[in-house]
């Protein structure tokens, strides 16, 4: 019960946060950045279907976002938003990478996600699926958090419900900048832009 009662506190300040004013908050800052060891040991399959190590991911700057393809609302928008960021970075944006990271690996098999991720502009978005522990372990790690919610009445039976956050990691495996989804491409453009 408690677990539950903590996630639903956790997925309300995330939703909240991503409709209500990115502007006013940042949980991290170029001066304080967090090195996430999992993010520098941790491997996921890529849409090829092969093992990819997270900090070989090239590019300076990695834009993480966890979703799942199924979502209908906020993991599209966040996609948008992402590649946005990167055309708006024009030549900048080449040192920036958006990875969309699966949160449904039962339903987000390479395959699948490689059809998903051609419906959005970006040629660089990296899209990422592991099995249910590394997923776990890594969300942990970041501070996502996601649920899957029976419904019977969409396909598949079920949806996931997660937090929104965007993540600007560095080549040191660090977190410099967390977002709430929500916030405009362009804007996104340019708070990256300082860590470039």
């Amino acid at each position: 019960m408690k677990e539950k009662i903590l996630f639903i506190l956790v997925l309300v300040l995330g939703i909240g946060i991503g409709f209500f004013g990115w502007k006013e908050w940042k949980s991290v800052s170029k001066d304080a950045p967090v090195f996430v060891e999992e993010w520098s040991k941790a491997s996921l399959k890529d849409t090829k279907n092969q093992e990819i190590l997270l900090s070989a991911i090239p590019g300076k700057l990695k834009l993480v976002y966890f979703g799942f393809s199924h979502c209908p609302d906020m993991c599209p928008r966040a996609l948008l938003d992402m590649s946005t960021a990167v055309k708006e970075l024009g030549n900048d944006g080449n040192d920036l990478t958006p990875v969309f990271i699966s949160v449904d690996p039962e339903r987000d098999s390479p395959e699948l996600l490689s059809k998903y991720v051609k419906q959005f502009p970006s040629e660089r978005l990296v899209a990422l699926t592991g099995d249910k522990n590394t997923l776990g372990v890594l969300q942990a790690a970041f501070g996502a958090v996601s649920k899957k919610v029976n419904n019977p009445s969409i396909e598949g039976g079920y949806t996931v419900d997660h937090t929104v956050f965007l993540y600007v990691v560095d080549e040191q495996s660090r977190i410099l900048a967390t977002f709430p989804g929500g916030i405009e491409g362009k804007a996104l453009a340019k708070e990256i832009r300082r860590f470039l």
